[in-house]
């Protein structure tokens, strides 16, 4: 989990761009499909229920989502943190792109009918287990991170101590990770109702 050096970041901070000018793109076009969509219609709107953590009855609401999604990845890269982090979010940040624009897409071809969905309650389930699994990942990696900039700075016989440490939370995380993998997998094969 090595650290940016200084031509990946400047990489990074030019996806970041582009992605911060197709999030204003894909904004602009979920205003205007918002001013003509009667609210009762919104109420149905349903993504992949593990992308979007909350439900809104409009598009702007995904959209603020989406915003924070960025401004997470964003910070990730600004502060230089391992690239398994990096990744994490950035593959958080395409999938909920990704199934807003179909959205959106469906909506100005006038097929918003085909993406309503409503979700089982196994789904459900494996949906809420499935966020427990990312948050914890996302923490997994964070600690890994701090404890290898602990490494780095430290001078001392903790050396060996730290390293043990960070051996035994990338463990875990990839415990984690094939956990949240089958999940992932679990939830895919639910055919929706």
């Amino acid at each position: 989990m090595a650290k940016l050096n200084k031509t990946e970041l400047a990489g990074y901070l030019t996806l970041l761009q582009s992605l911060q000018n197709q999030l204003h793109d894909l904004s602009k076009r979920c205003n205007l499909l918002d001013k003509t969509i009667k609210q009762s219609e919104n109420h149905f709107f349903v993504f992949e229920v593990h992308i979007f953590a909350q439900r809104s009855l409009n598009l702007k609401g995904y959209i603020t989502q989406l915003q924070d999604t960025y401004n997470g990845l964003h910070d990730v890269i600004t502060k230089g943190l391992p690239e398994d982090l990096i990744k994490f979010e950035c593959e958080h940040f395409v999938a909920q792109f990704q199934v807003l624009l179909q959205l959106v897409q469906g909506l100005e071809q006038g097929q918003a009918k085909l993406l309503y969905h409503s979700y089982s309650k196994p789904k459900e389930q494996i949906y809420q287990q499935l966020q427990k699994q990312y948050h914890y990942e996302h923490r997994l990696l964070t600690m890994i991170s701090e404890q290898e900039d602990r490494l780095l700075a430290t001078e001392n016989d903790d050396k060996y101590y730290i390293k043990e440490k960070i051996a035994a939370l990338k463990v875990r995380y990839q415990k984690c990770n094939t956990y949240t993998q089958h999940l992932e997998f679990k939830l895919d094969e639910i055919k929706d109702d």
